[in-house]
């Protein structure tokens, strides 16, 4: 009888810390975001000497980046599977000098305000399954948490935006300044994230932003093929705050003495 038992409560002991394990991502599902990063702009002033540029990715520059600042929240919806709430303020420039177009002398600059929602699916996740190979920390108890965290993004958002031209700009016939300033924009790309504690993670992210407005420079013309986009990057800090049985972010943790 005994030896029939033996292997159901040998299953049963690796089963339930694997299934207890497996859900401690749900401690703290939700995740305050904020950093610095730059901003690269790709429209119809400056540019490359060349045609052939990769999407903008050869007209990225010191000269035409551009810094901004970044706030986020993030959900998480399963282990791999999170969206993100961004708020993000910039400032991107073009100058046609040095570019394919030197001799027509055109210059801008605007500040930008992106508010956003993405989706992300991790490639590598935080979350890791009890292996043979198990980690453990300092006091012994396993380690549930990858330190590396790799994940794609895309989006939909808004960009808000107010350019300011050179005199050579006011005086093209291609020139409107009753041009909307706002725009949709499709943000997409890559993301990373490097777990340090159980509360706080340092990430970083970079992607290209398409756009429906050909006006971020305040220009276009019947050569312009494509609209306005721009490239994004940041480094943040992460602060991973804890969740309630109910599933909600516990802002007050003084006050949830029942929960751990």
């Amino acid at each position: 009888m005994a030896r029939r038992i033996l292997p159901y409560l040998i299953l049963l002991f690796f089963c339930l810390p694997q299934n207890s394990e497996a859900q401690k991502w749900k401690l703290r599902r939700y995740e305050g975001l904020f950093g610095v990063g730059f901003c690269n702009y790709f429209g119809d002033i400056g540019g490359s000497a060349s045609s052939d540029n990769l999407f903008g990715l050869k007209d990225i520059s010191l000269k035409s980046t551009r810094p901004s600042l970044y706030l986020g929240v993030r959900y998480k919806i399963m282990p791999n599977v999170a969206v993100k709430m961004n708020l993000m303020y910039g400032f991107i420039a073009g100058d046609d000098e040095g570019g394919k177009n030197n001799d027509r002398g055109f210059k801008f600059s605007t500040s930008i305000f992106e508010p956003s929602f993405q989706a992300e699916y991790s490639l590598i996740s935080e979350e890791q399954r009890r292996r043979s190979s198990a980690i453990f920390n300092k006091k012994g108890m396993m380690n549930n948490y990858s330190q590396i965290n790799v994940y794609l993004y895309a989006g939909i958002g808004g960009v808000f935006f107010n350019p300011k031209v050179n005199e050579a700009m006011q005086a093209s016939p291609n020139y409107d300044p009753n041009h909307s300033t706002f725009g949709i924009v499709f943000p997409a790309g890559v993301g990373l994230k490097y777990i340090i504690s159980q509360k706080w993670s340092v990430g970083a992210e970079f992607g290209v932003r398409w756009t429906t407005t050909d006006y971020l420079d305040g220009y276009t013309s019947q050569f312009s093929k494509a609209n306005d986009l721009y490239y994004f990057g940041n480094i943040h800090g992460i602060y991973r705050i804890r969740t309630s049985r109910e599933g909600f972010p516990i802002l007050f943790p003084g006050r949830q003495r029942g929960f751990r």
